[in-house]
């Protein structure tokens, strides 16, 4: 069955100045997002995709969660998932063009869409913290992924130990 994992980006700095899509992650957000790729190396299966917004923070995540887990799917930029709404992020899910029963794809993004997309996909109200990863079973076709199609499989906080 296909698998969804849902990643909140990690925590980011503010900087003065610096535009949202520009904040970098600060040094907990740096951690907590390599503990998630070490979580996810022993949880999920490899992905074959991995969805990002184009925004620092998710592309810093991307490529940390990426490192410790030690895989290399298939990046893509997606420009939809910065400040995605719940319509933005279930066109991307249902569009996936991903076959096989053991397809996983990663998307890389932000709150309040991700929350939102999982509530939609599950029926289960979760408020995704910063490095929370969900991970979703999907039954069927991505095209006619919801919450009659998918089911939470597992939540998890990666918090780096300090």
């Amino acid at each position: 069955m296909p698998t969804l994992v849902v990643v909140r980006h990690a925590k980011a700095d503010s900087p003065p100045g610096l535009q949202d899509i520009a904040r970098p992650l600060s040094p907990r957000g740096r951690a907590d997002a390599e503990e998630a790729g070490r979580w996810l190396a022993g949880a999920v299966a490899s992905p074959q995709l991995l969805l990002t917004s184009p925004a620092r923070r998710t592309e810093e995540t991307t490529a940390r969660l990426l490192d410790a887990w030690g895989v290399e799917p298939v990046v893509v930029d997606e420009e939809r998932l910065y400040e995605a709404s719940l319509g933005d992020l279930l066109r991307i899910v249902r569009g996936l063009d991903i076959d096989g029963p053991e397809a996983t794809v990663v998307l890389v993004a932000h709150n309040p869409g991700v929350s939102a997309l999982v509530e939609a996909l599950t029926g289960e109200v979760h408020q995704l913290r910063t490095c929370q990863v969900a991970v979703l079973d999907v039954e069927g076709s991505w095209a006619d992924a919801d919450s009659t199609s998918c089911t939470l499989r597992t939540l998890h906080t990666a918090r780096a130990e300090d």
